[in-house]
This record gives C-alpha cells, structure tokens and sequence, in this order.
C-alpha cells in the first residue's frame, strides 16, 4: 500500500533513521483511526502499518494521546494546505483535479468524522483549528473575488464546517438519498454529492428581496455586534 501525501515505505530496521518516520506512524494513524476508531485501533496496528516497531511510536509521540494530538494537527493542516491550493489555483477546477484532491484526503474527512463522533476536548481544539485555517483561505478567497463576504466571518466559516461534518456523518441516509456515499464511495462516483452542495454555493436557496424581515434580523444582530 503507497502512502498519501509523499509518504513512501520501507524496511523497518531503517525506519528510526529516516526522517520520514515520524510523518508515516502520523499517516498510517490517521488511516487506521478513520477505518476503525480511536478505542479499536491499537499502537501495535499503528506501527505495523507505519512498518515501525511500536516502541519508537512511543519514541516520538510519548503516548497514545500524544499521537492523537499529533494527527489532529496534521489533519487540520493538510486540509488547510488543500484549501489553499485550491484557491491559488488559477483557472477552473477541473473534475480530474476534484476528483484526486477528494480521493487523497478522504482519509482525513474519514478521520475528523471519528474525531468529532468522539468529541471531547481534542475535537473542540480541532474544531478551532479548522475555523481558524476557514477565515484564512476564505479571506483569501474573497480577496481574489471568490467567494462573497459575510456580515459574521466566524460564524459563517463554524457553521459551514458543522453543515459539511453533520451531513458526512450522515452518509447512510445521503447514500439511500442521493445514491451515494462520500465517506464509503470512491469520489469518482460523488456526483449527485458534489452537484447538490455546489448548487447550494454557488446559487444559493433564498431570494433576499423575498423575506426583507430576514434581512433587518441580519442587519440588526450585526449593529448590535459592532456596538
């Protein structure tokens, strides 16, 4: 099995030599956690997988929380950099692109989805993490004429991450719904998935001249902020 994200494999007498041992024991946790859960996955399987022996897990992340600390960090930061990436992207995204930047981070949706099913501090700290990294690549975003502003940066960047997290955990239903799954299906295989969200993007769902009561709300809550 090849790694994601450069990783590359090798024997394991040479492992605590390479500089790369670290980042595969983090990536081969990262794979083994999204599959099976934290409480299911052992340090053994971890180093197994990593091709590692277990006490050099141990070597570099102390604890069995201490390289659940680590995955989380690395979790949010290659989603961070995909993000980013994206939006530096000059031109359309092509749906081969879609399609390989989806498959090569499948493993961390799948990962953050046990992380947030387990809750608790760790998943409140990465949480903050994932809103931290939004307002940055959105303000970026923005700023290339991307993506529209909002009256409340912060909330809106929470609650899209809470929408897009709550829907995924819901994959069953969004499988017998839209005849797909994108936490089990190859993303080849999303369109139904990735036309529904894109629709809600990109046209929205309600006309602002429609519902002016709404748009004094808004109006209102944001001077009672800026006071």
């Amino acid at each position: 099995m090849a790694y994601r994200y450069g990783c590359t494999r090798g024997p394991e007498d040479a492992s605590a030599s390479r500089p790369d041992a670290r980042e595969r024991i983090q990536q081969a946790a990262i794979e083994l956690y999204g599959e099976h859960g934290f409480e299911a996955t052992s340090l053994k399987a971890i180093a197994e997988r990593a091709e590692v022996s277990a006490p050099l897990v141990l070597h570099h992340f102390g604890s069995k929380a201490g390289l659940r600390t680590a995955c989380d960090q690395r979790a949010a930061e290659h989603l961070r950099q995909a993000k980013l990436e994206a939006v530096r992207r000059q031109g359309s995204l092509p749906q081969n692109y879609l399609f390989e930047v989806m498959s090569q981070n499948l493993p961390l949706v799948r990962y953050m989805l046990r992380a947030f099913a387990a809750g608790g501090r760790g998943a409140d700290a990465l949480m903050d993490q994932l809103v931290e990294d939004s307002l940055e690549y959105t303000a970026e975003a923005e700023a290339l004429g991307q993506v529209v502003s909002s009256r409340n940066p912060e909330h809106r960047a929470a609650l899209l991450l809470m929408m897009s997290f709550g829907s995924m955990m819901m994959h069953h239903q969004m499988k017998r719904l839209l005849g797909v799954s994108p936490v089990e299906d190859p993303p080849e295989e999303w369109g139904p998935y990735i036309a529904a969200v894109s629709e809600i993007y990109l046209y929205g769902v309600l006309r602002p001249e429609a519902y002016p009561d709404l748009v004094a709300f808004i109006d209102d809550h944001r001077k009672g902020r800026d006071r």
